[in-house]
């Protein structure tokens, strides 16, 4: 679904401004481009559904180069990792977040151009997606690995990297009580695995799966967190 975007409000703009390093260095005679500008370009293309090649230049956004150069940037520096720990701080406290249940699938994405975590997988070559959802469908944190790794093998790390700053004294929740899969995370291990993490898992059996000796057992043996 798309939408409008024309940029951070002032406001909006306070809440994360701390958060940001400073402008990047450029070449003589170049001014740095604002991180505001370059975040309402990130944010445009994830509202509108823009591609990167089609990105409008305007007052309040930076270029498709200068955005794509931030974004790789801020993603190695934690930069996003702490946006995100804000915005669920937000709504954390705002009781927008769900613990009671979630939810875990991998999302595939194709990655025709190669790349450090490009592989051929079952759906082609690309990168999976592995994403942990509250029972509203809020996105609570993330891991991409290869097209061709087990996504069995995702689920014992992402409750780990949940991360919720809400500004407030105390430790607040960093994983749903209950945890939803499809079949192709059917694994006896990995249900274990769940319950001694306090977590209830949901995972239905494969028809050709045994009760004991899960199918794939072997393949999932690697399970951390």
């Amino acid at each position: 679904m798309t939408g409008r975007f024309d940029g951070l409000s002032d406001v909006e703009w306070s809440l994360f401004e701390k958060i940001f390093p400073a402008s990047e260095k450029r070449g003589r005679g170049m001014p740095p481009v604002p991180p505001r500008m370059i975040l309402n370009s990130l944010l445009y293309v994830l509202i509108t559904g823009c591609r990167w090649r089609d990105l409008p230049r305007g007052p309040q956004r930076a270029s498709k180069s200068s955005g794509h150069r931030r974004l790789q940037s801020w993603h190695l520096d934690g930069t996003l990792n702490k946006l995100r720990a804000i915005i669920l701080g937000f709504a954390e406290n705002e009781g927008l977040i769900h613990w009671k249940s979630g939810a875990v699938d991998g999302s595939f994405s194709p990655g025709k151009g190669g790349g450090a975590e490009v592989a051929y997988g079952y759906k082609g070559k690309g990168v999976l997606i592995h994403l942990p959802v509250d029972s509203e469908g809020m996105p609570l944190s993330a891991v991409t690995t290869a097209a061709n790794e087990d996504e069995r093998k995702q689920v014992g790390p992402l409750p780990e990297k949940i991360e919720v700053k809400t500004g407030k004294p105390g430790r607040p929740p960093k994983k749903p009580k209950r945890i939803a899969g499809d079949k192709g995370y059917d694994s006896q291990e990995l249900r274990e695995f769940l319950k001694r993490k306090g977590i209830r898992p949901q995972i239905p059996r494969k028809r050709n799966a045994k009760k004991t000796g899960e199918t794939g057992r072997n393949e999932c043996s690697e399970i951390s967190g």
